[in-house]
């Protein structure tokens, strides 16, 4: 029986107009009212899954920033920060990327700093929550998550820059063009192994979906792990199962439906 379900939100839970399909909410009380845990583990900040998911936040495992960040009924019961120095570095790195632009992600905004529209219309996609700052090396914040956004493609072009630091960070790609650094103990599987512990879950009583190269850790926690039927390839190999349905077609939620209650129904 699932008993526990992690899902990425971009590409994956969510269409490509970054919305909740409709008949979410119907399907997560279900799984609230069976006692089935449900985590969202995304690149995103926490305050942008508020944003999203306000009426259920108390019900449900928010793990933000990929895997740096995680809380539960208001409660923080996972940190961890990149160290200071290393972000200093980090955005020294990036501003060698040509057109790429730096992101630093705090508990309760992101900072930049340029006033470039291009960036700041790719941030609003996600949240409204940013500080444009001269210098973003002299932020004196707790940042969980170094990005660099980059129009001309993370993988090709930013990617190359940011090699050498995986020796002692975590380096993955988020998106086509986000590029995400956390702490090497930082990520979406290591938050998933926490929640089964936590919970005395099993992976093979946990179901995860993703479709970048920030879920491979994920794919890795779990029996059920599906890649998206549009995820990245490295991503469909990492996974044990592909869904039918891409995130335009609600892919995770017929997954749910079909596997998860299904069971439910049976005992």
């Amino acid at each position: 029986m699932i008993k526990l379900i992690v899902t990425d939100l971009d590409g994956t839970l969510l269409n490509d107009q970054h919305q909740v399909p409709e008949r979410f909410w119907e399907i997560a009380d279900r799984l609230f009212t069976n006692g089935v845990k449900f985590g969202i583990a995304t690149g995103r900040p926490h305050f942008s899954i508020t944003e999203s998911f306000g009426a259920i936040m108390n019900d449900i495992y928010a793990i933000s920033d990929n895997g740096s960040f995680i809380v539960h009924q208001q409660t923080e019961i996972l940190t961890k920060p990149l160290p200071s120095d290393l972000v200093k570095q980090l955005v020294i790195t990036a501003r060698q990327v040509p057109g790429a632009w730096p992101v630093l992600c705090g508990k309760e905004q992101w900072y930049i700093e340029t006033s470039d529209e291009a960036l700041i219309e790719h941030i609003r996609i996600y949240h409204k929550q940013y500080t444009i700052v001269d210098d973003l090396t002299k932020v004196d914040e707790v940042i969980l998550k170094m990005s660099v956004c980059d129009l001309a493609g993370a993988e090709q072009n930013t990617y190359p820059y940011f090699k050498h630091f995986e020796n002692e960070l975590q380096v993955a790609t988020g998106g086509s063009i986000w590029l995400d650094v956390t702490r090497p103990d930082a990520n979406k599987g290591e938050a998933v192994r926490m929640l089964q512990k936590l919970h005395g879950i099993t992976p093979e009583e946990t179901l995860v979906f993703g479709d970048f190269m920030n879920d491979y850790e994920m794919m890795k926690a779990a029996t059920h792990s599906y890649a998206m039927k549009n995820a990245y390839p490295k991503i469909i190999e990492a996974a044990n199962f592909v869904t039918e349905k891409d995130n335009n077609e609600a892919g995770v939620l017929e997954v749910i439906e079909r596997l998860v209650f299904k069971e439910t129904a049976a005992v």
